[in-house]
């Protein structure tokens, strides 16, 4: 590659994510979680190797999972203007493709590996969720901690190795997409299994 053909590839990319979280409660059972780190992170891809062999943050967010009184689901997926797609706050240049959301790949961990999808995988639309602890039919079967899907009542004070999860980002966008800045939001969902 030449020189100009470089500095053509080496744009600054910074990517903004908004992490937000949702949770419910009912009367003598309730789901809640608090997430233990900023709600915004920042990729920035301004070298070759970096677009190549892409960035991973380790423990991007963590999630303090308290449960109450009943069974529970945790979910994650992504909420933005054109699904599947990252939401373009602006662009550098008119040629690629906009990046689509599953370039996002996310790996949950916990002392007890109690998620239900291991290592990384690419982040879906909140219409077809990743679902972390439990499924879409409800009700799942009672699984009690330490085993793989618990998702039984209990917290992250008294078991953290079973109810605090640390979550990893990784991207790997390659050259073929359109340079920019770009946003998305991640939905972690904890709700009751009913």
């Amino acid at each position: 590659m030449n020189h100009t053909m470089i500095a053509q590839f080496i744009r600054k990319l910074a990517i903004v994510f908004i992490i937000c979280f949702s949770s419910m409660g009912v009367h003598a059972q309730s789901v809640s979680f608090a997430l233990k780190t900023s709600p915004n992170i920042n990729f920035n891809f301004n070298t070759i190797q970096k677009y190549t062999t892409g960035i991973t943050i380790m423990n991007a967010c963590e999630l303090n999972i308290d449960v109450t009184g009943t069974q529970w689901d945790l979910y994650v997926g992504s909420t933005t203007t054109a699904a599947g797609f990252w939401d373009v706050v602006s662009t550098y240049s008119l040629t690629g493709a906009p990046p689509p959301i599953s370039i996002l790949e996310l790996q949950f961990r916990n002392g007890s590996n109690t998620s239900q999808i291991s290592g990384f995988f690419s982040l879906q639309d909140i219409l077809t969720p990743n679902y972390i602890i439990g499924s879409l039919v409800a009700p799942d079967a009672a699984i009690a901690c330490p085993n793989i899907g618990t998702n039984q009542a209990g917290d992250y004070l008294t078991t953290p190795n079973c109810y605090k999860f640390n979550v990893d980002l990784r991207i790997t966008p390659g050259l073929s997409y359109q340079s920019g800045l770009y946003s998305l939001r991640i939905d972690y969902i904890l709700v009751q299994d009913l």
